[in-house]
């Protein structure tokens, strides 16, 4: 996949392509829908099927916050996209500039002169252009006119409810990883390199892989089953520990990875762990022999739950 970082214009020369709008972090059960028919649709023609979205993220420029939680970090967004069939992912900068653009400048420079757009797909609640005043009948009139076809997709409904990023946020949150995956529909992800820990691990039998993790949302402080990911791309059950050793009273969070059955030095590599289940929260032991019978059986709980393989390998 190809991605194509835009601070003025595109010069890229696009025939007839497909293209999705929106922001798609999580690249959840609603976006994938959207993009599966972007992709179908520009492959039935063997043309190029586009994401084009923004970085930064509009609400940072536009409402000012210190920030955007995010599901997915770029580098995993564009790697799910890329698996998903997406040919070019679009990055555009956000600058309070490009926000005062009425919706029909966006469609006619960047739309149809800049992308040549032929198909365009958009969720329901898509909104754009100055004030966010542009929505898919704005798009859907102006198509007309300008020679493109527009996509309105439904949202995906999980039971009774839409899926949409900010549920799965609340989810992860909370810690309720199983709903966040259903919503996903693969495995919320924390990646990081190894860095060196305090070992304790080790000393109870329980040697960890310390892991420094991209930036992103987590869930809060516990104990989770997940599948690790080796450099070498080999995936192995996993027990990890998110939060503070109350313990032995650390004023740090670290992320600590027992990966079962497993016995190599892994210092120095980067790890991703496929997040299953909380097992439970934080807790105090008096000592550590009692943290140690705990592992055991946080272990042996995980193996109950670890019994397949991540839905998608990044």
């Amino acid at each position: 996949m190809e991605i194509v970082r835009v601070r003025d214009k595109i010069y890229q020369n696009f025939v007839a392509p497909s293209v999705a709008l929106g922001n798609f972090d999580g690249v959840h059960l609603g976006h994938q829908e959207i993009l599966r028919h972007t992709v179908d649709t520009a492959h039935r023609k063997g043309r190029d099927a586009i994401v084009y979205t923004f970085d930064p993220h509009p609400r940072l420029v536009l409402n000012k916050v210190p920030e955007v939680p995010r599901i997915t970090t770029p580098s995993e967004r564009a790697r799910i996209l890329e698996l998903l069939g997406i040919d070019v992912l679009i990055l555009a900068e956000f600058t309070p500039e490009f926000a005062t653009q009425t919706p029909e400048e966006f469609v006619e420079n960047v739309l149809v002169e800049e992308l040549g757009v032929r198909n365009l797909f958009i969720g329901e609640n898509y909104r754009f252009g100055k004030n966010r005043s542009g929505t898919p009948h704005t798009l859907k009139k102006m198509s007309r006119e300008l020679g493109f076809v527009v996509h309105v997709v439904p949202p995906v409904r999980y039971g009774d409810v839409p899926v949409s990023s900010s549920l799965i946020r609340d989810h992860l949150s909370k810690g309720e990883i199983s709903q966040a995956n259903a919503l996903l529909g693969r495995e919320f992800t924390i990646q990081g390199r190894v860095i060196h820990g305090h070992h304790r691990g080790k000393a109870l039998g329980f040697p960890t892989a310390n892991i420094k993790p991209e930036v992103k949302l987590h869930p809060p402080e516990g104990v989770y089953a997940a599948y690790c990911q080796t450099e070498d791309g080999s995936v192995n059950k996993a027990v990890m520990n998110i939060g503070y050793n109350p313990t032995f009273h650390d004023r740090r969070v670290s992320y600590e990875l027992y990966i079962l059955d497993f016995d190599r030095d892994l210092y120095g590599e980067y790890l991703t762990a496929y997040v299953v289940e909380r097992l439970r929260s934080e807790m105090v032991f008096q000592d550590p022999e009692h943290l140690k019978q705990q592992i055991i059986k946080d272990v042996e709980y995980a193996r109950s739950l670890l019994t397949g393989s991540p839905r998608l390998l990044l």
